[in-house]
């Protein structure tokens, strides 16, 4: 897939995977986190999550907020909103306080609305990443 210049501005984030990047592993971070490239494992973070529209990830996202502009194969768990972008594509479930799609963002999955306190943000422990 050629490369697309990135739209979201990534770059302002505390961690960030550029474009062409692999990484294979769990990602956790106390701040914002941007991937443009592919990872294979699940993203935890304080902060905002953004997947740019290079990205590709194989894994659970638990995170604030989280913006869709790529690909995810795998579960969102936003303690505020998740947004899937007109190049977002998602297939997997959505838990958070507010989701918007634009039009042309692809969802394949089931949603369920929650007060963000309500929200879990850490995977339990008996859950596999």
């Amino acid at each position: 897939m050629a490369r697309r210049d990135d739209v979201l501005g990534v770059t302002g984030a505390d961690t960030v995977i550029g474009a062409g990047v692999l990484v294979e592993g769990t990602l956790r971070s106390e701040g914002d986190v941007s991937i443009d490239g592919t990872l294979t494992g699940d993203v935890t973070a304080t902060g905002d999550v953004t997947i740019g529209v290079n990205g590709h990830i194989k894994g659970g996202i638990y995170g604030l907020n989280v913006t869709i502009a790529g690909e995810l194969d795998g579960n969102i768990h936003a303690q505020g909103e998740t947004t899937i972008r007109e190049t977002g594509r998602v297939n997997g479930d959505i838990t958070a306080a507010g989701l918007a799609i634009v039009s042309g963002g692809q969802f394949t999955g089931r949603s369920l609305m929650s007060r963000q306190s309500e929200l879990d943000l850490a995977p339990a422990a008996d859950q596999e990443p």
